[in-house]
């Protein structure tokens, strides 16, 4: 069990434009005044959510009376602290000796504007909130996260059924055609750039309709599993695009509607450009001692807490490459 000895308030502006810190880790608030039912739940729930969140980690008392360091990121938990965020937020303390806080931020943009400016120390972001930073903040690259291939970005495979008529990019043309999620950097973003280096424009894919689709593609929410199982199985859905780390993952045969799609039922056309994974941002502001401590730690040690990399959804962390970064960048704004 942690033990903590500090107090800092409650700030509950998450969703405002400010972006200000909106919760902490250790909470104290005022008493409630007497006969205030409402309030005296509230001070139950902070309570809970506060010995919740001090239960991540060993025993220890973190610096007292130190200023917090702030963590921003755009996931939020239903009891302040993201549950992805439990081991390395425990792992940070004690690196830091210091509080840390790991603000909700709306997106990449508002966090990028909150580094520049110094209100955030550092944050965690998916290559597209990287790219949606300002080219003109002063932000620094810390590390890069590591996909279970132990790569620090992936391509995604444009593949048909391998019964169709779809044998080359071409051949894509006035067909359905699966994507990811729409905005999607790997699988709509990277795929409409791979699709137009082989001439096929996205007005010369089959148009979705509402209400199946209001951008006139047919996007599968569920991402590369779902969309391998379109193309394998729906037959008016012929071509699409899956990750390649999903793709190595799909069983050599065997495939099935139960089970999903295998890849002998897979016919690769082509492939996308690399897309980088998770990456860990310093302010330009934040403290340079702080800054490379962070980043010795995610480089060497962080390999050793393997709860904390599953609860990140990462096999490591690397060096970050700034030139993946800078291609995301120019791939969301359609420059690829």
């Amino acid at each position: 069990m942690e033990v903590r000895f500090r107090s800092r308030r409650i700030m509950s502006d998450f969703a405002s434009v400010s972006g200000r810190p909106s919760w902490t880790s250790g909470v104290s608030i005022p008493l409630p005044c007497a006969g205030s039912r409402r309030r005296a739940r509230l001070l139950a729930s902070f309570a809970l959510a506060t010995l919740l969140a001090g239960c991540q980690g060993g025993a220890r008392v973190v610096g007292i009376g130190k200023p917090a360091v702030h963590v921003g990121s755009t996931r939020m938990g239903a009891l302040l602290l993201p549950p992805e965020f439990w081991a390395l937020h425990a792992e940070l303390e004690k690196l830091f000796n210091q509080p840390v806080v790991f603000d909700p931020i709306i997106n990449g943009a508002m966090i990028g504007r909150q580094l520049n400016d110094g209100r955030l120390q550092f944050a965690i972001m998916s290559a597209r909130e990287f790219a949606e930073i300002s080219e003109d903040a002063r932000v620094e690259l810390v590390a890069t996260g590591l996909n279970s291939a132990g790569r620090p970005a992936r391509k995604a495979l444009i593949v048909a059924n391998a019964a169709s008529d779809v044998k080359t990019l071409a051949d894509c043309k006035g067909r359905r055609f699966a994507f990811g999620p729409s905005g999607d950097l790997l699988l709509d973003k990277a795929a409409l750039a791979a699709l137009a280096r082989a001439g096929v424009a996205p007005g010369d894919l089959k148009r979705e309709l509402p209400p199946i689709s209001l951008t006139g593609r047919l996007n599968a929410l569920g991402g590369s599993s779902e969309i391998a199982k379109l193309v394998a199985f729906d037959g008016s859905v012929p071509a699409g695009v899956v990750d390649e780390v999903t793709y190595a993952s799909l069983p050599e045969s065997g495939g099935s509607l139960l089970t999903g799609a295998s890849r002998d039922q897979l016919r690769v056309l082509g492939e996308t450009e690399a897309v980088p994974e998770m990456a860990v941002v310093a302010s330009a502001k934040a403290d340079p001692t702080r800054v490379q401590m962070l980043r010795e730690y995610l480089l060497s040690r962080a390999k050793n807490n393997a709860e904390m990399l599953k609860q990140l959804g990462v096999s490591g962390f690397g060096a970050a490459d700034e030139t993946l970064y800078a291609d995301a960048r120019r791939l969301l704004k359609g420059e690829r």
